[in-house]
């Protein structure tokens, strides 16, 4: 290890710090030839010693590779494993590796199984993990591979990736730490030098470290050459070259000079996406060759046999082999390799290997790759599956096909979570045909995307039209009422105009096979919640069971336009549990946070806490900022009524203040801790901005109510109410009923029979505390005090059981000022204030008695990280097991 004594030093003290039980990652970073694969062997030798086991993936320059080439090269040694693994997650595990149910598993859900197996390895022996070349590794390993970095918590594992310092580095966004490889020194350079070949004259040596520059790689790519030649001086060195040109060029002169039959099994093996021997002993004997003919290239110092791979010892060996065949040569070895990979399981691969062999255009192998894409979806391979059928795009002779599987791709990506590559396939396939269907699924993807990360590439009015062409035939009515469902809840979200709105009801109108469905109900209410709320309600109340989690989840926005927020609940909590066990990651992190909302309008603060803070954590893992802003104020408004600072950043909002109803929700959360705090003024002009949005702020219009009244504004909340009154006429909403009755008995002279109506709405606690608080105090200023203590000590109950402090503490002391004596006020639930949100979760689902494994899989969680969370829970709440968990969280709400 010459010149790389300090890194390897380095390196070798994380893994001393991985064996005391703390975890770690780090980058290797260094240009081509810097060393990184050696300093790797080094503290792979170091790992063995010290009694580590290691498992390593190698990153393959080939935008070609199907499958997770880079997880199952890391994994495959392991998969006997997966069995002692949740269900969801060993299935997930079994379906990618092609050797169990195709369940279609969700990218987060195959990140979680992946942290799980490694856990467990981890359990036997401390572990490395080796990355190499992770700027060539396949997107969904990548991914997988961050979330483990970003979990890998007191697990003794040591995750090393090295990464070109001339290529992007996939790893960037989650800054871990960097060991750099500079040049060498002088010094350094001269000792490695005269250790490689130490015949070479004074004029070869001087001109090797100046071509050198210091790389290692160089140092000895181009002394080997010169020695390989018994030559001693300077004239065989290549001309100047960039640097990785010049040790590529030295490799190929070596390639040349090798036997044919092992240049032939040198290029199978480049042309490979995996480095299995088996596979290139198959491939050899098609061509009438063996394994035998590869230790020429052994010798050479090219590649090496490690177990049952075939490694190259440098990636430059592999493209440099690559480079020097000729097409036919090249069209030869994909030939030979798709021959082999006749297995089902290798179908996909098989396919890449056909269209790597053809140029122009291929019909027959257009539709391989479409199998090979169906296949990929199936096994959660999301990411291959676009490549799959962008590949077959561009083999496709015919426009509409190439479209369809553009459009195919696009949907693909966005469920691998590539949302560029999504926007720009969607778009290609727009482009490519004039099919409205075929525009309808690239419209419907972008608009997904929209609705999760906050991206508007499409105007809706487009987006109309396009439903509008698109269902004029029956089999496409699904694809057009998608399409249009979408387009509606984006206007609902950001307000759009009447005119946008009117236009896309003449759409809907245009489909007639659309008339008379729940969706058809459901769009409209989105466009106009005053004409149409309240049917879309009626229709929902006597709706199938939704089809789907997805669809499960836009029924119940179909609910919310109308404030009917208990029937909404209702859907969102179905779409929860479906895409919970069906292990839908990306609907179920959707559902749980539009649960989340539904249950804090309702009160249900401590539910809708757990549900908005467990939909902000999948959001998170998923890259969708517009969801977890969303989750953000939910959380917001259970802490503006809980009176405490939410932890999560307003920098979640960045960019997406388009989001009026994000806008309205961090107002109204803004208002409503100013109301708490007795800031009448300030909650006054926050609610007004609330209340200025027709329709959706009218769950505000009570609490502007009572800051106009204590603020000295009541006269111009009059207006104001009678506006509400009207637009809400048409709904039958018992929270907005309660609110606009609560609202008046504020303002007006004569209280009592608008409290009391206020009073016969249920299913709102804390609307309900918040009337009888109001009541209660109206009753004790018309001094009938013992009918003021009945309100009063109501919600003063209510409010304490909710955690709602501010409130608690003022109905309390309206009590005390009608002569009870109050016992001071302490925070609701001792417990709740002890555990964490995901504590309390997982509290709550061991109680009933489910095993780690079984809540593993309820959260997407590993069950290791449960039984983590468990052990300190029970520390905690001082109890020593499951026996008495029950017990101890039994009265919180």
């Amino acid at each position: 290890m010459i010149g790389r004594e300090r890194e390897l030093a380095r390196l070798a003290g994380m893994l001393a710090g991985v064996r005391g039980g703390t975890a770690s990652a780090v980058v290797l970073r260094g240009g081509a030839g810097a060393g990184k694969s050696t300093l790797i062997e080094a503290l792979e030798r170091e790992a063995e010693r010290i009694g580590f086991q290691t498992l390593v993936c190698v990153g393959v320059q080939s935008e070609a590779s199907i499958g997770m080439a880079g997880l199952h090269q890391l994994l495959h040694a392991a998969i006997s494993r997966v069995d002692g693994l949740p269900p969801q997650q060993r299935d997930a595990l079994r379906s990618a590796f092609g050797i169990g149910p195709d369940v279609a598993p969700d990218r987060l859900l195959l990140s979680v199984a992946v942290l799980s197996l490694l856990e467990d390895i981890a359990t036997d022996r401390p572990l490395l993990l080796v990355l190499e070349d992770v700027h060539w590794m396949d997107d969904l390993t990548v991914g997988m591979m961050s979330f483990v970095a970003r979990r890998l918590g007191d697990t003794p594992i040591l995750m090393v990736a090295s990464c070109r310092s001339d290529e992007p580095n996939p790893l960037d966004a989650l800054r871990l730490p960097e060991v750099t490889l500079g040049r060498m020194s002088e010094a350094e350079a001269t000792l490695l030098l005269t250790e490689i070949n130490p015949a070479l004259g004074p004029e070869a040596r001087l001109r090797v470290l100046d071509e050198a520059e210091g790389n290692p790689l160089a140092l000895v790519e181009l002394a080997r050459g010169l020695a390989d030649r018994g030559l001693t001086g300077s004239a065989a060195l290549p001309s100047r070259l960039p640097l990785g040109e010049r040790i590529e060029r030295a490799f190929a002169a070596r390639v040349t000079r090798l036997p044919q039959p092992t240049q032939d099994l040198l290029l199978i093996a480049a042309a490979n996406s995996e480095p299995w021997l088996h596979e290139l002993a198959a491939a050899a004997g098609e061509r009438g060759s063996s394994l035998d003919a590869l230790a020429a290239a052994e010798q050479a110092g090219l590649v090496q046999a490690v177990g049952d791979e075939l490694r190259f010892r440098h990636p430059l060996i592999r493209s440099a082999v690559y480079a020097t065949a000729t097409p036919p040569q090249r069209v030869s070895a994909h030939e030979a390799l798709a021959a082999i990979l006749t297995d089902e399981a290798d179908q996909p691969r098989a396919a890449a290997q056909r269209a790597a062999a053809v140029t122009g255009t291929d019909e027959r192998v257009a539709a391989d790759l479409d199998q090979a894409a169906v296949t990929l979806m199936a096994r959660g391979s999301t990411a291959s599956a676009m490549r799959s059928w962008e590949r077959a795009a561009d083999l496709s002779p015919a426009a509409d096909r190439r479209a369809l599987r553009l459009a195919l791709a696009a949907e693909a990506a966005r469920r691998a979570g590539l949302n560029t590559a999504a926007l720009r396939l969607a778009a290609a396939a727009t482009r490519a045909s004039t099919d409205p269907l075929i525009a309808a699924r690239a419209g419907l993807t972008e608009n997904v995307l929209a609705l999760t990360t906050g991206v508007i590439t499409r105007d809706p009015l487009e987006l109309g039209s396009i439903a509008r062409r698109a269902g004029r035939t029956p089999e496409n009515v699904a694809a057009s009422l998608g399409l249009l469902m979408n387009t509606a809840i984006l206007c609902a979200a950001h307000a759009a105009g009447p005119d946008v709105r009117s236009r896309l009801e003449e759409d809907l109108r245009s489909v007639p096979a659309a008339a008379g469905t729940v969706h058809a109900a459901v769009v409209r209410a989105l466009l106009d919640p005053a004409r149409h709320g309240q049917a879309a309600v009626e229709a929902l109340r006597t709706a199938p069971a939704p089809a789907s989690p997805l669809d499960a989840l836009s029924l119940g926005l179909g609910a919310e336009p109308a404030h009917e927020w208990i029937l909404a609940a209702g859907f969102h909590r179905s779409a929860t549990a479906r895409a919970r066990e069906e292990g839908s990651v990306g609907d179920l992190a959707t559902a749980a946070v539009t649960l989340g909302r539904a249950l804090a309008i309702q009160g249900r603060l401590g539910e809708a806490l757990t549900a908005a803070e467990e939909g902000r954590r999948l959001a998170e893992d998923l890259d969708e900022p517009l969801l977890v802003a969303l989750a953000d104020v939910v959380i917001g408004q259970v802490h503006a009524w809980r009176g405490s600072s939410s932890p999560a950043s307003p920098a979640g909002l960045s960019g997406l203040s388009g989001r009026m109803d994000i806008v309205v929700w961090q107002r109204w959360n803004a208002g409503l801790a100013d109301l708490a705090a007795g800031r009448h003024w300030n909650a006054y002009v926050q609610l007004v901005g609330v209340c200025d949005v027709e329709g959706l702020g009218l769950f505000a219009i009570a609490d502007l109510a009572e800051a106009a009244s204590r603020g000295g504004n009541a006269e111009q909340f009059g207006e104001r109410l009678a506006e509400a009154q009207e637009y809400a006429r048409s709904w039958e909403s018992p929270l907005i009923r309660m609110l606009l009755l609560r609202a008046q008995a504020l303002t007006a002279e004569d209280s009592e029979p608008l409290f009391t109506a206020a009073l016969a709405f249920e299913g709102y606690p804390l609307q309900t505390a918040r009337t009888r608080l109001a009541y209660g105090e109206w009753l004790r200023r018309q001094r009938r005090i013992g009918e003021a203590r009945t309100q009063l000590t109501a919600a003063a109950a209510a409010f304490q059981e909710a955690g709602a402090q501010p409130w608690a503490e003022r109905a309390s002391a309206e009590l005390g000022a009608s002569g009870v004596a109050v016992a001071s006020v302490s925070s609701a639930g001792d417990t709740r204030k002890v555990l964490t949100t995901q504590e309390l979760q997982i509290a709550r689902l061991a109680a009933t008695g489910m095993s780690n494994k079984e809540i593993a899989d309820q959260l997407f969680l590993s069950h290791r990280t449960v039984g983590t969370h468990l052990y300190r829970i029970y520390a905690k709440l001082g109890i020593s097991g499951r026996g008495t968990l029950r017990d101890a969280i039994t009265d919180l709400p």
